[in-house]
């Protein structure tokens, strides 16, 4: 048996991987990684960071208050800038419409999946749609969570702490006994 927060979690991942536009595949082009954990400190932050430079991939963050929690407190990005990788915590969700992809606002910029599955940023959308758009961006995800709820995942991992890529764990190999 597994903890249901693996479930959970990659529910929540794979809900706002597709509001995205990220393919639900490993696309041609893979250049982002999608990760979640509990509250992360600075040896933490330091960690993801090094997996992100590993990996060669940009990183989206859910992180969850505890392994209980049934939504994702915070959404945060691990960039790969010319110089450095940066954490980026703190990401709102937006979504300027009903049939437009989910984007994130952090930094002062706006984030979002181009047509080559890379992560680009732009500038902020005017202030007064930031409300609205937030909203509809939440309420989008939380339903899409929910449907996804259930959602098995092959090819999943479980990267100990402090620990290379190299020793991830395969979800399937993993047994919660209680």
């Amino acid at each position: 048996m597994t903890h249901p927060y693996f479930a959970r979690s990659q529910a929540w991942v794979f809900a706002l991987r597709t509001l995205m536009g990220y393919p639900p595949y490993e696309p041609t082009r893979h250049t982002m990684c999608f990760c979640t954990s509990g509250p992360r400190d600075f040896q933490d932050i330091l960690h993801l960071t090094q997996l992100a430079t590993d990996t060669q991939h940009d990183m989206l963050h859910l992180t969850f208050a505890e392994l209980n929690s049934q939504e994702p407190c915070l959404v945060s990005l691990v960039v790969h800038k010319s110089h450095c990788v940066e954490w980026m915590p703190g990401c709102q969700l937006y979504k300027a419409n009903e049939k437009a992809p989910v984007e994130l606002l952090q930094g002062g910029l706006r984030w979002r999946f181009d047509e080559r599955n890379q992560l680009v940023s732009d500038k902020l959308p005017p202030r007064h749609l930031l409300a609205r758009g937030e909203r509809i961006a939440w309420d989008r995800w939380r339903a899409k969570a929910k449907e996804m709820h259930g959602l098995e995942l092959a090819g999943n991992s479980l990267v100990p702490q402090n620990r290379p890529i190299t020793e991830a764990i395969p979800l399937e190999a993993i047994s919660v006994t209680s």
